[in-house]
């Protein structure tokens, strides 16, 4: 904010009216830091994104909610049996792996000493066998999602859609910009390597070539060797 203030004291006192909690809180909750996670969403909305826009909303949001607690049930089950729990009394729990690890539970903090819990916002594998004594001991532990931080929630994610978007103009009603930098598109420089000479042809290009030339694709069929007559399925 200092550095905003002696660029542009406008834009200083204009994010100065602006309460912390609206742009950021906390750290983000999540242990992944990779584009995979993406990836895998946009593979599993295969079904969806066709659908229009509030049915495709509604697909993700059963997506999301049986995907977690799926996970938690799957966390439980795996890890119920497989580890040792000794509580102290209160709300700390000691969890001992078979594979020698041992971790501390704090149910009242929600942490856990491992501290997936804490980076993700959603119950470690050794939280879920405490949460999962602590139910089989008469403890009312209610929904297991209440055990997740409040970004995987539900109610959240309504939040995020509360907003009305307003309809905006097409390009010709925009106003001119009065600022006199003009961004260029930037310079094309050869790429490293040689250079293909040929366009890559779609499926549907190649699939017409074979239909043309009154020839049968080989994947699939089985060929034999004319040294050590061994049969072999050809591949794509």
């Amino acid at each position: 904010m200092e550095r905003m203030k002696n660029h542009n004291i406008e834009a200083y006192e204009w994010l100065r009216k602006i309460p912390p909690t609206n742009t950021s809180e906390g750290r983000a909750k999540s242990n992944i830091l990779l584009n995979n996670m993406s990836e895998v969403l946009n593979r599993q909305l295969v079904d969806g994104r066709d659908k229009p826009i509030i049915t495709c909303l509604e697909y993700i949001m059963l997506l999301k909610s049986s995907s977690l607690l799926k996970r938690l049930l799957q966390s439980r089950n795996e890890c119920h049996f497989n580890l040792w729990l000794m509580a102290n009394g209160s709300d700390l729990y000691q969890v001992s792996c078979p594979w020698g690890d041992q971790f501390v539970v704090n149910m009242t903090e929600r942490v856990c000493s491992c501290r997936k819990w804490e980076l993700s916002g959603i119950p470690c594998t050794h939280a879920v066998a405490a949460i999962w004594d602590m139910a089989s001991n008469g403890t009312d532990t209610g929904i297991p999602e209440s055990y997740c931080n409040p970004c995987h929630w539900l109610s959240t994610w309504k939040k995020m859609y509360m907003f009305n978007i307003n309809p905006v103009n097409g390009p010709q009603a925009w106003k001119k910009s009065d600022v006199s930098t003009t961004i260029i598109p930037p310079k094309p420089h050869l790429q490293i390597g040689r250079p293909p000479k040929k366009r890559k042809k779609s499926a549907a290009e190649l699939a017409d070539e074979i239909m043309k030339s009154n020839k049968m694709a080989r994947s699939g069929k089985s060929v034999t060797c004319s040294l050590c007559s061994q049969s072999k399925r050809m591949q794509k």
